[in-house]
């Protein structure tokens, strides 16, 4: 059997389940679908020190506030249980371990979706997976670099051989591991273009004011 909803939502991330919460409030029949084992997996497996560059009080899904200091910046664990939370306290339906294969147009204007383990029929699709998905790593031969990681396996420090290292890269993933690769390694920042440096306060306001 097929299952058939009105919506379908690929990807349970923050703007999957912020739709989630919206169709909720119109009692529409949707699903969210999720490759991931639990909400905030993405975030759990990020690296240890990474924290966001938004407030607290600039960081929550409609009025559910991130726990703690308003204006100070929520760790990447936070946000995994804040969203889990939401999760459980919105009753929103969301179905794990579930990864969109292939989204095809049918001819009366449905739209099936295909997954690891299942068909769907639905009115409509929301594709809500983030932009970053697939690490790009340029073509370099490995002789050439004695180490190379990319940022989406980066941990902490203690991966890094000793001597100088080349971050390439300086958005805020970049900038934030080299400035904590720097305590203890020789680092260099490479980026295609100058860095705008902005402050997180101005006149006393959050920038995302």
């Amino acid at each position: 059997m097929i299952d058939t909803y009105e919506v379908i939502i690929i990807g349970g991330g923050q703007a999957g389940l912020a739709m989630a919460y919206a169709l909720n409030q119109q009692s529409t029949n949707y699903i969210i679908l999720d490759e991931n084992e639990k909400p905030g997996t993405s975030w759990e497996k990020r690296y240890d020190s990474l924290t966001l560059f938004t407030p607290r009080n600039y960081s929550s899904l409609y009025e559910y506030n991130i726990e703690g200091e308003p204006k100070g910046f929520p760790s990447k664990d936070e946000i995994a249980s804040y969203l889990q939370k939401f999760v459980m306290e919105n009753g929103l339906s969301i179905k794990h371990n579930e990864k969109v294969i292939n989204v095809t147009k049918n001819k009366n204007n449905t739209f099936s979706l295909e997954t690891n383990s299942n068909t769907y029929i639905t009115n409509q699709v929301v594709v809500a997976t983030g932009a970053f998905h697939d690490p790009f790593i340029p073509n370099i031969h490995d002789q050439t670099i004695p180490y190379m990681i990319h940022s989406s396996e980066y941990k902490n420090s203690n991966q890094v051989p000793e001597g100088k290292v080349l971050v390439v890269g300086a958005g805020n993933a970049g900038v934030q591991i080299a400035a904590e690769l720097s305590h203890s390694h020789d680092v260099i920042l490479s980026s295609s273009k100058k860095i705008k440096n902005i402050p997180n306060h101005i006149v006393g306001k959050s920038l995302f004011w």
